[in-house]
């Protein structure tokens, strides 16, 4: 029989690559029963980092915390495209990469601040009740929509001939895949995300993060209980 939890608070897990978010929320309900259980941000299955699920009475925060800023780190890399302009698809094109690290720092800072950004097609965005995603991989024809994003701040954390490591400080709403492929379509080349995760939301950070593979190894309420932070 299922353990009653009846706590209420915010589980920040660290969670990996190819788990999918609701992939979390399943793996807890399997083994604790709660009144209500959420997250605040979907990440992809492809993308790792924090993400942050509410018990209980902190479902209701969800909205409000959704709307927080968010923290990424990205690997950009170049010379190539896919569909879903990540590591999931295959490659549509390849390029050879010409410019160099000032370039690229040059075209970076020209993100900062509020533009509109082109929807991924593979994503949860919706038309007519049905995903992006799913009027894609059904080959439908599909209009170029934009919305408005904002990002804070950018940090080059390493940069190679392939490659470039960002950090980025961005509002809600913001498609760091799409970053991915318009700063390397800024400077005259093909580029995807080949790394994303997420390290910040809010005030929750990786210091709050418990690694996904621990909460695999919850085994009483306590356990559940210890890790989580109260609201």
């Amino acid at each position: 029989m299922k353990q009653k939890f009846t706590s209420n608070g915010w589980l920040v897990v660290n969670k990996p690559e190819g788990v999918e978010s609701f992939g979390v929320i399943r793996k807890l309900k399997f083994r604790y029963k709660f009144h209500k259980i959420g997250f605040a941000g979907t990440l992809d299955p492809l993308a790792s980092g924090i993400l942050l699920i509410g018990i209980n009475k902190a479902t209701k925060l969800i909205p409000k915390i959704h709307l927080s800023n968010k923290s990424y780190e990205v690997q950009v890399r170049f010379g190539a495209t896919t569909p879903t302009l990540d590591s999931e698809g295959r490659y549509t094109s390849l390029e050879p990469v010409s410019h160099d690290l000032q370039d690229r720092i040059h075209h970076i800072k020209k993100f900062i601040g509020t533009y509109q950004q082109k929807i991924p097609n593979f994503s949860a965005h919706k038309k007519k009740g049905k995903n992006f995603y799913q009027l894609a991989r059904n080959n439908e024809e599909m209009e170029e929509r934009y919305k408005l994003v904002s990002i804070s701040s950018l940090r080059v954390i390493y940069s190679n001939p392939s490659e470039i490591g960002i950090e980025l400080e961005c509002q809600t709403g913001f498609y760091v895949r799409a970053f991915a492929s318009d700063l390397a379509s800024s400077m005259g080349d093909k580029g995807y995300a080949s790394y994303i995760k997420r390290l910040k939301i809010g005030e929750f950070s990786m210091d709050h993060s418990v690694d996904y593979e621990n909460i695999l190894d919850f085994s009483s309420i306590n356990d559940l209980d210890t890790n989580l932070i109260s609201i």
